[in-house]
């Protein structure tokens, strides 16, 4: 019996721009029914790939063939036209509408030249019910949490009914049982003979739901393999890097100094009676379940939000922190969970990214000297190993591990005494984790702590000391070192859970 044929073929095909060739002579492919997951560091070419074959981006040369006839003029309304559909991490769902509103968009049913409200929000409920996703549809896409509007961004994708669908770091933002929900969906599509490319840096996604995985390195393909023949995470990883990751998470060890942060008693929206300390020379962890308040007490002792009740003693004082500007003046530094709408200027080049908070380094006689301005972003660029085209290249054009280094970069350079790094590494590859795992040392060796927020219980484990689990907006306990454990911390992290069902889906 003949091998079935690809529904994609991409044959050597290559992209260049301003001083970065992204793909060289890159081939790839998948069939009906198959999972391929698709790695490689950031800046690899990964997205470059995927925008050729959406239409968002040009070729240079090679060729891409769909069901065996060849695509010479492509655009986005060319592929979705042949079935191709992409879910981006960053949620392409039209926020002011309704979520039925969003799946009929551009298809409304009509009575007459009346549309047909009814049957619009009914078959959209109907189809919610079949996936198992517990939705109002009557609500406006901006009422949702991130989660949702992403859960909504790939149920429009199913909607389209199409050929091949692409996933680009589906899992970022969904917590554990939206993550089962969509790993169903994409078992029901392999079933139907859907072809379906699954892009993800967390590589045990890619070995529990993906048949085959491709690897790119630096804009060439690496190889396709079996993910049974891979076998493990272990042996993904060195064709990736390109060296042997022997330990991922490297910390170096420092000595517990001072005590630089101490918050009392604090209580504000979502959060109560929060009570932990960060002293120098080590990283604290934040865990608790999506929901569970870590984000938002970041946030008060940053000053972005209001506190109703606490203290925050920073180095020994009693500190009123209002607003940013006072946790700054404190030396406080804060890296935002979400760096694309929070912590990066989008529009903005990498000079002005990595400087924003540091042009009183290089004021004189109160005026910027952006000679200096620029060395002293260009010195941090270096040391950090950001690739960049130009310092003046937007950072919207940068990969999101080369953005998240810009923040990193801009935040080394203002030297705050302690460092609240909010999901630092999500949609982060493996090679530029390692790299910030690195960083934490340097920071910490120069006698600065750290306070880290993460649900990846791994890295968590990893580069803490210790951790406060937070349950429900209360802290559950501040576990040691000796004492960290998955299923400990888990178990803490429901503490304060009163739904069995909410309990059940969270492990």
């Amino acid at each position: 019996m003949p091998e079935e044929r690809a529904i994609l073929e991409v044959e050597k095909v290559c992209k260049s721009f301003p001083a970065v060739k992204a793909l060289d002579d890159v081939s790839f492919s998948v069939k009906g029914g198959e999972v391929r997951g698709l790695v490689g560091e950031n800046g690899a070419g990964k997205s470059t790939l995927i925008k050729i074959i959406t239409g968002a981006y040009t070729k240079d040369s090679g060729s891409m063939l769909f069901e065996g006839r060849e695509v010479n003029k492509n655009s986005p309304l060319v592929s979705k036209a042949l079935g191709i559909y992409a879910v981006y991490q960053d949620v392409m769902v039209t926020p002011d509408l309704t979520v039925a509103e969003n799946f009929f968009l551009g298809h409304q049913p009509l009575i007459g030249p009346f549309i047909n409200w009814g049957k619009m929000y009914r078959e959209s409920e109907e189809f919610l019910d079949e996936i198992g996703l517990k939705i109002d549809v009557h609500k406006n896409i901006k009422e949702l949490s991130i989660a949702e509007s992403e859960m909504i961004a790939i149920c429009k994708a199913l909607w389209q009914k199409p050929k091949l669908v692409i996933f680009d770091e589906p899992t970022a933002v969904l917590t554990r049982s939206e993550t089962k929900i969509l790993f169903k969906i994409i078992e029901d599509l392999k079933r139907q003979g859907t072809a379906v490319v699954y892009i993800s840096h967390n590589l045990e996604e890619v070995f529990e739901i993906c048949d085959t995985v491709t690897v790119l390195k630096d804009g060439a393909t690496v190889g396709t393999y079996p993910v049974q023949e891979l076998e493990n995470v272990d042996k993904l990883i060195p064709l990736m890097v390109g060296r042997s990751i022997e330990e991922m998470y490297h910390k170096k060890e420092t000595k517990v100094g001072t005590e630089l942060l101490r918050v009392e008693n604090l209580s504000g929206n979502r959060f109560k009676d929060i009570n932990f300390n960060v002293r120098a020379g080590e990283v604290v962890g934040m865990f608790g379940l999506v929901g569970a308040g870590r984000t938002e007490i970041a946030r008060a002792v940053f000053g972005v939000d209001h506190f109703t009740e606490g203290k925050i003693i920073i180095n020994g004082e009693q500190s009123y922190i209002k607003k940013p500007k006072d946790a700054l003046e404190k030396g406080i530094g804060y890296l935002p969970e979400d760096r694309r709408k929070q912590g990066i200027f989008l529009q903005q080049d990498i000079d002005f990214n990595v400087n924003v908070i540091n042009f009183d380094k290089v004021m004189r006689a109160g005026f910027i000297s952006y000679s200096k301005a620029h060395a002293q972003a260009q010195d941090y660029v270096d040391k950090l190993s950001i690739k960049i085209g130009s310092m003046y290249q937007p950072i919207s054009q940068l990969s999101g591990g080369n953005q998240q280094k810009v923040i990193i970069a801009r935040w080394l350079c203002k030297n705050p005494d302690v460092l609240i790094f909010d999901e630092p590494t999500v949609g982060i590859d493996v090679g530029t984790k390692s790299e910030i795992y690195r960083l934490f040392g340097d920071i910490l060796g120069s006698g600065k702590g750290i306070i880290l927020i993460s649900s990846y219980l791994p890295e968590l484990m990893g580069v803490s000391d210790r951790i406060y689990v937070i349950s429900n907006g209360r802290v559950a306990a501040e576990v040691q070192k000796e004492d960290f454990s998955e299923e400990h911390l888990l178990t803490l992290a429901m503490k304060n859970l009163v739904s069995k069902e909410k309990i059940k889906e969270a492990v």
